[in-house]
């Protein structure tokens, strides 16, 4: 950090310890509200960084912010929650740009006008990742715990752990037609990455499986999906590729989407980034377009236009919401953090914007979506909501 700017940071972290202390002038205080505005937006990562590895290393900075946070905060008790809330986003900004790592929004915290501790707190962190890989004949490899190099030979396939980690299968010359199929299940809290025969990049998110061939001798490629994945699918017009989950089919030529379809969620959602995908849920089909999302259940498919990058967010190393309602929060931090969620009495109403880094502890986010309508008890890994 050159001079100029460390001279900037101290100038608005003097400026911030007036405002606190109720003493900065009304110029003062239209420099805070400017600069806060308009926080530093870029982020600068060595070139070549995986998006996985730049979301991790972002969490290690927020911890520092929050031990910024709480240094600042408890000198101050009489702060109102407003005040609290500006210095909250004005020392993450400074945080991070002190540390040449670029600013992130903490979103959450503007939905709400207070910003209280937890009730009860468990020191929760997210696990690292976790699958299990059950061969066809029934052999059950744990990833995480497996070294890099051929873990099986699978027909026709060698099943290789590379040096990131990721799962691949190559196969050979022989012309057996034989298939076996194998099966891949991340954990609650886990997330894996497999690259299947015929070069298709599959990513799986927590609580997810995927039963694929280990080879694709046929006319077609099928796989079946329970939880949610993304897939960067290897173009082979002479071969379609299917996705079969829950009641739905979707195929596609070559293209890369997104399919959600836990056992716990309303809807079957299927989300299209580039190419084209027929899907066809319970005797309905529709051709999505990049951008679009198709919603189906047994009453019916909508077709809508989203926000891709929130779909994606959780590949990215994010939980990401736009007027998401507390039952569909909380059912996506249960199978990240591998916790019971109970709602006592009536469901809260509100709903939560914000985007921030899956590699918190579990406590730091509730406290996001923490507010004077939702109180929050955690006892173990048990947390009870109720208005």
């Amino acid at each position: 950090m050159n001079k100029k700017q460390g001279n900037h940071d101290e100038h608005i972290l003097t400026l911030i310890a007036k405002y606190q202390e109720g003493i900065a002038t009304e110029d003062e205080i239209r420099q805070i509200d400017f600069w806060y505005d308009n926080p530093p937006s870029s982020e600068k990562y060595a070139d070549g960084m995986s998006d996985f590895t730049k979301a991790k290393k972002r969490s290690r900075l927020l911890e520092n912010i929050y031990d910024e946070i709480g240094k600042r905060t408890a000198k101050q008790p009489q702060l109102n929650s407003k005040k609290i809330i500006r210095a909250v986003v004005a020392i993450a900004a400074i945080v991070l740009v002190a540390l040449g790592a670029g600013f992130i929004l903490l979103q959450t915290y503007l939905k709400h006008d207070s910003v209280q501790p937890l009730t009860s707190a468990a020191l929760i962190k997210p696990a690292p990742s976790k699958a299990l890989l059950t061969l066809s004949d029934g052999r059950q490899i744990v990833l995480n715990d497996a070294k890099a190099g051929v873990l099986a030979n699978q027909g026709d396939a060698t099943i290789t752990k590379n040096s990131n980690n990721n799962i691949v299968y190559n196969t050979g010359t022989s012309l057996s037609s034989k298939v076996e199929y194998n099966t891949m299940a991340t954990l609650r809290g886990g997330e894996y990455h497999l690259v299947l025969a015929d070069g298709t990049n599959v990513w799986l998110n927590a609580a997810s499986s995927i039963r694929y061939p280990t080879s694709f001798p046929g006319k077609e490629r099928i796989v079946e999906v329970s939880g949610e994945a993304y897939f960067e699918v290897a173009h082979d017009i002479a071969k379609p590729f299917k996705v079969v989950s829950k009641g739905q089919t979707i195929e596609v030529l070559g293209t890369h989407f997104n399919v959600n379809a836990y056992a716990n969620e309303p809807d079957i959602k299927t989300t299209l980034l580039q190419g084209s995908v027929k899907v066809t849920a319970y005797g309905i089909k529709n051709i999505l377009k990049p951008g679009q999302q198709a919603a189906a259940s047994v009453v019916g498919t909508t077709v809508s236009e989203v926000d891709t990058k929130e779909v994606v967010a959780w590949k990215e190393g994010y939980f990401e919401f736009t007027d998401a309602d507390i039952q569909t929060v909380m059912r996506e931090l249960s199978r990240w953090y591998d916790v019971e969620v109970v709602f006592e009495g009536k469901i809260p109403s509100e709903t939560f914007t914000g985007r921030v880094s899956k590699f918190l502890d579990l406590n730091q986010v509730l406290t996001l979506v923490k507010s004077p309508k939702i109180h929050i008890v955690t006892t173990g890994r048990r947390i009870m909501i109720k208005e």
